[in-house]
């Protein structure tokens, strides 16, 4: 063998006379392949001025002096050109370019067509959990003022389902803290933690109607409906407090609401409304707000006509928690009354 296997490089035969010609041309060899760097890859000709030791990889269709060096590496030495075929693997730095390609055995592939590495740790060890890692103080992603792109630059996280997640977590001492984006459902939500195991849903944003929900943030006004429609009895001249068997809503809380008497839950002030069909034959109806099972607050009254009356009170109110309201009505007069056919009775707090 006169030659070695991987970079064709002459050797010394034995006896060999002007041993230095071929040992000088080795080195020359190995001065133009090791660490290949190229100033460009598409010449088809070679440029009119070279300089001692410049490197090409010849462009396609090559004419002139690189006819049929196509994809060939051209070196200019000792005032000529030479040819140096590469070999699967081969790497070069495409200096015009600011890439690397690799030969594959047919063509000079860049580094984005070589194909996609299966992790990536950049000044950090990535896994198969971590695909991509990286260590950095900061992390800069801009738009393309390269190529040039469209400058808008828009970040992607895709999950398979709805009921998959596609979110950010930012953690202290890799415990997390905070938690956005569709974590189990298409409804955006930031979460947060104390301690990394449980978590507060803060915020939620129906994917449907956008309208915002603060989960875990007390309403600055909350609400009791309730209603009853079951023909509560009116004793004559007896005062009585009206049931409401339907609670439609309440955001006080069943230590609050019995369906006769709402319990102060906190001090503030609250809105009292209730309103009174009174079915029967002429009379006289009263209706008011009791408070504390001691005084008449917000009273109103009216002098019956034969069918339906509608009677309403309301009363706003400054209460400390504790203190209690219940509605108080009576029939005023002797004559017959059959009693209520709707009740509706609502609580704000303000």
């Amino acid at each position: 063998m006169d030659i070695t296997p991987n970079l064709s490089l002459p050797l010394i035969a034995p006896a060999q006379a002007q041993k230095h010609v071929t040992h000088n041309e080795a080195l020359s060899a190995l001065d133009a392949l090791v660490q290949l760097s190229v100033a460009n890859r598409t010449l088809t000709t070679a440029p009119a001025s070279p300089n001692e030791g410049d490197r090409y990889i010849v462009g396609v269709s090559a004419s002139e002096e690189w006819t049929g060096w196509d994809n060939s590496i051209a070196v200019f030495a000792a005032g000529a050109w030479f040819r140096m075929p590469p070999s699967s693997g081969w790497i070069a730095w495409i200096e015009n370019e600011g890439v690397i390609v690799v030969w594959d055995g047919a063509t000079w592939q860049s580094q984005a067509a070589i194909g996609s590495p299966l992790v990536l740790g950049v000044n950090a060890v990535a896994d198969s959990e971590n695909r991509l890692a990286v260590k950095s103080d900061n992390i800069l992603l801009s738009h393309d003022d390269v190529t040039p792109g469209s400058g808008s630059l828009r970040l992607a996280a895709n999950k398979s389902a709805p009921e998959q997640t596609a979110s950010m977590i930012f953690k202290t001492n890799w415990s997390g803290r905070a938690e956005l984006g569709l974590a189990g459902s298409d409804g955006f939500s930031i979460k947060v933690s104390a301690d990394g195991s449980v978590w507060t849903e803060a915020l939620v944003i129906d994917p449907a109607t956008g309208t915002v929900s603060l989960p875990a943030t007390p309403s600055l006004i909350k609400v009791l409906t309730a209603e009853d429609t079951s023909g509560t009895s009116m004793p004559d001249v007896t005062y009585v407090d009206q049931v409401f068997v339907v609670t439609s809503r309440n955001d006080f809380g069943a230590s609050a609401w019995n369906g006769s008497m709402f319990t102060v839950p906190e001090d503030g002030t609250y809105d009292f409304g209730a309103s009174l069909a009174v079915n029967g034959a002429p009379s006289a109806t009263s209706l008011y707000f009791f408070k504390n099972g001691a005084s008449q607050v917000g009273f109103s009254e009216i002098s019956g006509v034969s069918g339906q009356n509608t009677i309403a009170s309301r009363a706003v109110l400054t209460l400390a928690a504790g203190e209690t309201i219940s509605v108080r009505m009576r029939h005023n007069s002797g004559s017959s009354q059959l009693g209520l056919s709707t009740a509706l009775y609502s609580v704000i707090k303000l």
